[in-house]
């Protein structure tokens, strides 16, 4: 039997399957039990709900005797007590409200740390794995003074800059500087097929030849697109071996055949 004022219930031997059931040491225990499995906060408690968790409780167990049951309905009865003193507490009795609400609380931070301290040893190994690894300090970097640390006479820089005003002599003006640079020289294929036409009308011409007639690179890049064309349009004609080839021009209104080169 247990007393109103205090009660301490512990049900042992009546859990068959402990996946199923658990044993409770008290009023306070199973409270937080049902609160966390019903997801209500420890100020909200109904009582209903409390009573019906009992029920349910009562219908799963098998093959209890009547002191076991009566342990539960003790505790049952406990629970409306405290319940109904709290409905009808005054000012004078908030204090006893309290002081179930803050032993409730106590109890859920206890479970909390319990299941803290189920967690630690899997930290405490976490934690010596980790002391094995030794990682490198980032390593200082070196201190560089941006101050210019050379010592000069007056007389050393004015040489100095002496010497660069005058190592070049005078600037070369712009316009003449232009007439120093090369000028490029682009060589159209339209022109250069032309004046290869007019070359071949004239008698057959050694490929090497054409090349040697040419003065700047751009010339000989459009006199070779140039045969390249005028073989593809069936103009010209080449023959002979590798080195020696030959250039024949077969025909055609020169017109019409420059007309169909593409730029």
């Amino acid at each position: 039997m247990c007393d109103m004022e205090n009660p301490t219930f512990h049900l042992e031997g009546i859990v068959k399957d402990k996946n199923e059931l658990q044993d409770f040491s008290g009023p306070l225990s199973l409270i937080l039990m049902l609160l966390s499995k019903n997801k209500i906060e420890i100020r909200d408690i109904k009582i209903s709900e409390i009573l019906d968790q009992y029920l349910e409780y009562l219908a799963e167990m098998e093959r209890m005797d009547l002191e076991i049951a009566s342990e539960f309905v003790q505790m049952a009865s406990h629970l409306l007590f405290i319940k109904t003193r709290t409905l009808l507490a005054g000012d004078e009795e908030v204090s006893e409200l309290e002081e179930l609400m803050t032993s409730l609380e106590q109890l859920k931070c206890r479970d909390i740390y319990t299941a803290v301290q189920k967690v630690i040893p899997e930290l405490k190994k976490a934690s010596e794995t980790g002391l094995l690894y030794f990682a490198k300090q980032p390593e200082p970097l070196p201190k560089v003074s941006r101050e210019y640390e050379y010592k000069h006479e007056p007389a050393d820089l004015f040489k100095a800059l002496y010497t660069v005003v005058t190592r070049g002599g005078k600037p070369l003006e712009p316009e003449y500087s232009r007439r120093l640079a090369p000028a490029r020289i682009v060589y159209e294929v339209r022109t250069k097929s032309r004046e290869l036409i007019t070359l071949l009308q004239t008698a057959p011409a050694k490929l090497n030849d054409l090349y040697a007639q040419c003065e700047s690179r751009s010339e000989i890049v459009a006199t070779f697109i140039s045969v390249l064309e005028l073989c593809s349009m069936g103009s010209v004609e080449i023959s002979g071996e590798e080195s020696d080839y030959t250039v024949t021009f077969i025909g055609g209104n020169v017109e019409e055949i420059l007309e169909r080169i593409v730029e």
